[in-house]
């Protein structure tokens, strides 16, 4: 019989049996638990990770189709621009072809105008002119501010007399915003005085190039024919500037 000390704590013990086998099996259950946790982690992530790239595969899949539909209706537009300008050129080169044709048409209806003119004038000569008139006026574009001009004066087939005068041919414009005036003579080397001499039975032509001063805008041309008789022709006729083409 045991005896108890005095004064001193008692412990009650218990004796356990040594089972060595059962930590194996808690240890390994704990581990199985962890692995399947980690497993299901992992698989789970795997899952949403492979849903996230189909459904970006898919956009990138959505996206390219809509960068060859936008290739293709950006092509067919370019062809429809090209076409729109191939076809606006030949447009304006029909134009052209148009225009041209009808100034050279103009300038035939004018040139057969002048002739008419010519022979009217040498036929039925206009009254109190003596039989005298101008049968044409021209001026035509010969380069950079030069340009040819034509005059032709006539008088009746039915006269026979000598004709004998002069004409003043004056250039009238603007120049610096003021008006300006220039007989032939200070434009034209082919002219030596103001008065171009008249002296012909049927008719005669005056011809020759001017040049025009820099800065100075031409308006018109003033012609003024006399004759030398005392109560012979006088004629005053003021022309347009009107160039035609060469």
């Amino acid at each position: 019989m045991a005896r108890k000390v005095k004064g001193s704590k008692q412990y009650r013990m218990k004796v356990v049996p040594h089972r060595p086998i059962h930590g194996v099996f808690s240890a390994l259950g704990v581990s199985l638990l962890v692995l399947s946790t980690s497993a299901g982690a992992f698989f789970a992530g795997q899952y949403q990770l492979s849903k996230s790239l189909d459904e970006k595969t898919r956009a990138h899949a959505r996206v390219l189709d809509e960068v060859d539909r936008l290739r293709a209706e950006n092509e067919t537009l370019r062809v429809r621009a090209t076409t729109a300008e191939q076809s606006v050129a030949i447009g304006e080169q029909a134009s052209e072809s148009v225009r041209a044709e009808l100034v050279a048409k103009d300038n035939q209806i004018a040139e057969l105008r002048q002739e008419i003119s010519f022979y009217r004038g040498i036929m039925a000569p206009s009254e109190g002119s003596d039989g005298v008139s101008i049968g044409r006026f021209s001026i035509s574009e010969s380069g950079d501010r030069r340009y040819q001009f034509k005059l032709l004066v006539q008088q009746s087939a039915a006269r026979h007399q000598l004709v004998t005068g002069a004409v003043r041919f004056t250039i009238v414009g603007q120049s610096g915003g003021e008006a300006r005036r220039y007989a032939l003579a200070d434009l034209s080397p082919q002219v030596e005085s103001e008065s171009i001499p008249l002296r012909f039975k049927y008719f005669q032509n005056i011809e020759g190039e001017l040049q025009l001063p820099e800065g100075f805008v031409p308006e018109g041309v003033e012609l003024s024919l006399k004759s030398s008789k005392r109560k012979g022709f006088s004629i005053d006729q003021r022309y347009g500037w009107l160039v035609q083409q060469s």
